[in-house]
C-alpha cells in the first residue's frame, strides 16, 4: 500500500508543462511599468491531471458556501477507500461565485500535491502595459527551467525532512532532526526499515551536506 501512494503522489505532483500554465500580473513596481508574474494552472488542468491519474471514476469534488465564500471537498479513492480533503477560498472581484469556486478548487488540489510546486516559484518580474482597469504582460511569462527545477527540488527536500519516527529511539522527531543530530541513523534506516516511504526519504537526505 505505501508503494502505491507514493507512486499516486509522486504522478499528482508532477510539474505541468509549459503550455498548461498562465500567468497573472502580483504586484507592481511604481512606474507601472514592470508586474510580478505569477504562475498558475486553470482548473479545467488539474481535472484533467486527475482523470489521467486516478482515473474519472476515482474523484469527486463537492462544495460548500460559507460567508463570503467555498469550502471544497475533493475526494480520490484509493485502495477502495475514499479519503477527503478540504481547503477553501473568498469570491473573487470578478465572477464572484464561479471565481470563488474556482479558487476552492485549486485550493483543495493543492492540498492533494496538485500544482503546489507553484506557490513555491519566486515570481519575476517583467514588462507590463495597462489593458483597460487591468494589466497585462507585454511577452508571454515563461517559467524557466531552473525555477521548476529548484522550486520541485525544494518541496521533495521538506516532505523528507519532515517526516516523523514512531518508533525507535528518536520516537517523535523528524528526519530532518536526526539529520541534524546523528546522520549516520538516517543511514542505519535504510537497511533496517520496513518503511519504503521512511528509506526512500533517508536516501534523498543523505544526498546532502546539511538539511536547513
Amino acid at each position: 500500500m505505501e508503494d502505491i501512494t507514493m507512486s499516486l503522489k509522486e504522478k499528482l505532483e508532477k510539474p505541468f508543462s509549459e503550455d498548461e500554465l498562465e500567468f497573472r500580473v502580483g504586484a507592481t513596481n511604481s512606474d507601472k511599468t514592470k508586474g510580478l508574474a505569477l504562475a498558475y494552472i486553470q482548473a479545467r488542468a488539474i481535472q484533467n491531471r486527475l482523470d489521467e491519474v486516478v482515473g474519472i471514476e476515482n474523484w469527486k469534488v463537492s462544495y460548500k458556501e460559507i460567508n463570503g465564500g467555498f469550502i471544497a471537498k475533493l475526494e480520490l479513492k484509493i485502495n477502495n477507500e475514499w479519503i477527503a480533503k478540504e481547503d477553501g477560498s473568498g469570491v473573487t472581484d470578478y465572477e464572484a461565485i464561479k471565481g470563488g469556486i474556482s479558487c476552492a478548487f485549486k485550493r483543495v488540489a493543492s492540498v492533494w500535491g496538485i500544482g503546489r510546486y507553484l506557490y513555491e516559484v519566486e515570481g519575476q518580474w517583467l514588462p507590463i502595459e495597462q489593458r483597460g482597469k487591468s494589466y497585462i504582460f507585454k511577452e508571454t511569462p515563461k517559467l524557466n527551467k531552473q525555477q521548476k527545477d529548484s522550486s520541485v527540488e525544494e518541496s521533495k527536500k521538506d516532505r523528507a525532512k519532515n517526516i516523523e519516527l514512531t518508533f525507535g529511539k528518536y520516537k517523535g522527531k523528524t528526519l530532518g532532526e536526526i539529520f541534524k543530530e546523528n546522520k549516520d541513523y538516517l543511514t542505519y534506516l535504510t537497511t533496517n526499515s520496513k518503511d519504503t516511504r521512511i528509506i526512500n526519504a533517508c536516501k534523498y537526505l543523505l544526498n546532502f551536506k546539511e538539511v536547513a
